[in-house]
């Protein structure tokens, strides 16, 4: 199953970046074959919500409920680190490190104790990796745009945490298909991502308006994740967390 998703989510970006091209010559810098485009977890229909505050294009699968923001919106690899070096979150800071406890206490504490772990996606200061190191696991770190070292995907992984990452995937099935090839057998994965609101209440959420945020996920959606890639969900909050266990190899 990750091959043909691999490959659906290749076609339909070549596609849009074709009808894009095309627009652009039309005078329509915009124009994407946006209507036609299926989900990108489950790849079946998805119909479009319209931001017109934003003029930003959505799409919601009518399966799974993922949401995508459209190809056409994505800021550029700059403008994402840009954005992510506004950030400060710091060590010395109680209110975040109470953030991150109130994550790690239901999320990672019941399931896995000790080992290797992972923080995938730790931003520039990766506080959450000093909490891990503070519960005894042996922690390395990646980010794309602080931590690239390729090293440590050749490595895996007892635990592996992503706390505010998922939502910025392009690809979301191909990350994740990278991610769970980095555990363990029995290996947990914890994440963290808000899930969203339906239709118009999406379009009035706060959180989507942050213009690195262009995925959302259903517990639907990260089901069908999980039955993909030998996974199995050991907890949610029906909010913004979920546990998998590697159980499997896909």
């Amino acid at each position: 199953m990750p091959l043909p998703m691999a490959l659906t989510f290749q076609s339909q970006m070549d596609t849009m970046i074709l009808d894009f091209k095309k627009g652009v010559l039309l005078g329509f810098p915009c124009v994407l074959a946006s209507k036609t485009m299926n989900c990108l977890i489950c790849n079946q229909a998805t119909k479009p919500l319209n931001d017109t505050q934003f003029d930003h294009l959505y799409h919601r699968c009518e399966a799974c409920g993922f949401i995508y923001m459209d190809p056409a919106h994505h800021v550029s690899f700059e403008e994402e680190r840009a954005e992510y070096n506004t950030h400060e979150n710091s060590i010395d800071d109680p209110g975040y490190i109470a953030y991150l406890e109130r994550f790690l206490e239901p999320a990672v504490d019941p399931f896995v104790q000790e080992g290797r772990a992972l923080d995938f996606g730790c931003g520039p200061g990766p506080v959450l990796a000093e909490l891990l190191i503070r519960r005894g696991f042996d922690t390395s770190v990646y980010d794309l745009h602080f931590y690239p070292d390729q090293k440590v995907l050749d490595d895996r992984y007892h635990l592996i945490t992503s706390t505010e990452v998922f939502e910025h995937f392009v690809d979301p099935m191909g990350e994740i298909e990278k991610i769970v090839g980095l555990l363990e057998p029995g290996g947990v994965l914890a994440i963290m991502t808000s899930f969203p609101p339906h239709d118009q209440a999406f379009l009035n959420w706060r959180y989507r308006r942050e213009a690195t945020h262009i995925a959302f996920y259903t517990l639907d959606s990260f089901r069908v994740m999980a039955e993909a890639f030998g996974l199995d969900v050991l907890f949610t909050n029906n909010k913004n967390i979920v546990t998998f266990r590697r159980v499997s190899k896909y």
